[in-house]
């Protein structure tokens, strides 16, 4: 691939995504009363560290499992934890332990930055790229003949001589001439400050980030300096630095290519999913902080003005559970509509002299008599997207069963996110066959998620754009849960 010289930002509504301006918005709003906390600087104090680990393994500077990296986020950066856990000899897991702490000493640093509000600049880059490679004197690099040697690693300053990489299937990718690097690192400063606030911070991120590497201007620590300047965009807007973890290489790595192709897509949605993680964790510490600062402290003329602002927060916030009726609705007509389809079907399949096969749906509304269905299923499958259920207010499921030789239940489960009334709801998806006990009953087996992923709404969010992603994700669920179902026969 030949290449292509820097070229403006997209149209600002081409990768708009509604949902996560509505987050961002519900974490403005909360985001004051938790940042002076001690539980907010612990979550900012791990996030650091877990993006410091991290963005030197997707450059593959050392390499472990998660175990290691998760004791690390928990207990600070030390070459003792590295040798240990990651099996790596005392020397090396010390040169790991510097290098680490140069990536957290930069993440530090964005932080820092963002508060003078300097604009972008070659200056900083350049320095970014020093700070990165400060105990890195070498890099490899090919020979014309194919060799892999080793050479003396030049920081601070651009490159002198070409380093594109040579793919898996033989073709060479061609990053930015030497001769040009400067010229279009001055084109990719200037677009990036000419850029207003009609471009989403996920897509001036992906934007910088894709455009940067394209240019690769530097020997070596080109993808660390790109994902501290997606960082830097995403800190600007109050949010969270871009943590890139060894479990999303793939996907990552997928999403650079499409963007290399023309197609920026995936990659600012794949940017965006990870700021809306790092946010919803984030609204999670809110119980945490207010139950430590308004306990045994609040005198009664106090808690008559909080008592008032918090009726006033309620109401803003309960338009989330109207929204959650109608999503309700809307996946209780679908699943009729496919049970009448499969009923018809599975009837007509089922084999002589053997009972009839078929299908039913039901469901139970927020606070009906059976709305308390399934709180072990979704506690399960809560534990494994890493989130705590909440039931306080919001408790509905609807479930679709297909009968044949075995009973297989589809369920999709509405309820809250996280501790208190935040007014982030989210739906979940599972399935699990029913299968007989020894003592003659039921229990259920095989339990999996009927998702990628959590859908997450909320009150900021309008209802449209809640209904348009909710459908999209409906209709994947629906296809993961039959495609499971069609697995359980066949087992």
């Amino acid at each position: 691939m030949n290449y292509q010289r820097i070229e403006p930002f997209p149209n600002p509504k081409t990768y708009e995504l509604p949902e996560l301006r509505a987050l961002t918005s519900v974490w403005n709003e909360k985001k004051v009363a938790l940042e002076g906390g001690g539980a907010y600087k612990e979550f900012i104090k791990k996030l650091q560290r877990e993006w410091a680990i991290e963005t030197g393994i997707i450059e593959r500077l050392y390499t472990w499992d998660r175990g290691v990296t998760e004791a690390l986020i928990e207990q600070g950066i030390e070459s003792l934890i590295i040798s240990h856990r990651g099996g790596i000899s005392q020397k090396d897991a010390e040169h790991i332990q510097v290098l680490i702490t140069d990536h957290l000493k930069i993440v530090e640093g964005l932080f820092s930055y963002i508060k003078g509000d300097e604009p972008l600049s070659e200056y900083f880059i350049r320095g970014l790229q020093a700070q990165f490679t400060a105990h890195q004197d070498y890099t490899e690099a090919v020979t014309e003949s194919g060799d892999l040697v080793r050479v003396a690693l030049i920081k601070g300053e651009y490159k002198s001589l070409p380093n594109n990489p040579r793919r898996p299937d033989g073709a060479m990718h061609r990053y930015c001439p030497p001769e040009l690097t400067k010229e279009e690192m001055e084109s990719l400063i200037r677009i990036y400050r000419q850029a207003d606030n009609a471009y989403a911070p996920e897509v001036k991120s992906a934007w910088l980030h894709h455009r940067f590497t394209q240019i690769h201007p530097f020997q070596d620590g080109n993808g660390r300096v790109a994902r501290a300047l997606a960082s830097l965009v995403f800190l600007r807007e109050g949010m969270f630095p871009l943590v890139v973890r060894e479990s999303d290489r793939k996907e990552y790595i997928g999403a650079l290519e499409e963007a290399d192709d023309g197609n920026l897509e995936s990659l600012v949605k794949f940017f965006a999913h990870r700021q809306k993680e790092a946010i919803l964790k984030a609204l999670g510490l809110e119980q945490q902080v207010q139950r430590s600062r308004y306990a045994d402290q609040i005198i009664s003329s106090a808690l008559e003005l909080l008592k008032a602002r918090f009726s006033k927060e309620k109401q803003k916030i309960s338009v989330v559970y109207e929204y959650a009726e109608k999503l309700f609705s809307m996946v209780d007509g679908k699943f009729k509509s496919l049970v009448t389809t499969l009923d018809s079907q599975l009837r007509a399949v089922t084999p002589p002299q053997r009972p009839s096969y078929w299908a039913r749906s039901n469901c139970a509304m927020n606070g009906s008599e059976n709305s308390h269905y399934f709180h072990k299923q979704i506690i399960e499958i809560a534990n494994q997207f890493d989130y705590y259920a909440n039931f306080e207010r919001q408790r509905s499921w609807v479930r679709v069963t297909l009968i044949t030789e075995q009973e297989f239940d589809f369920v999709i489960s509405f309820h809250g996110y996280g501790h208190g009334d935040t007014g982030v709801l989210v739906a979940s998806a599972f399935t699990y066959l029913k299968a007989p006990r020894e003592d003659g009953g039921i229990e259920s087996v095989n339990l999996h998620p009927a998702a990628t992923e959590l859908f997450q709404f909320n009150y900021v969010e309008s209802y449209e754009s809640t209904e348009k992603r909710f459908a999209e994700w409906l209709e994947s669920s629906i296809a993961i849960a039959l495609a499971q179902w069609k697995r359980s026969l066949q087992v």
